[in-house]
């Protein structure tokens, strides 16, 4: 097989895909609404857990206290921190 044959091989392959097939389908407004409110749900439930942990729990789990305050204390719209 020639070098020439391989590169026909490769553009014959990109004549068979279909735009659907490179870009998946952006997701619609109320599906990105449910997934931002999901996450703003769980980072609030993890901040609630993480405020309530007992120094004991923190050490066993390689957190600090004042890491764990710290991120506590953060709004629920902003991501989690490193806790290490």
């Amino acid at each position: 097989m020639s070098f020439q044959s391989r590169d026909r091989l490769i553009i014959e392959q990109n004549l068979f895909v279909t735009p659907a097939a490179v870009a998946p389908p952006q997701p619609s407004l109320r599906q990105r609404l449910v997934t931002t409110i999901a996450a703003w749900r769980e980072r609030t439930a993890a901040r609630r857990c993480l405020a309530q942990m007992d120094a004991r729990s923190l050490r066993e789990a390689g957190i600090s206290p004042a890491a764990a305050a710290y991120e506590s204390g953060m709004p629920f719209w902003r991501k989690m921190g490193e806790l290490r």
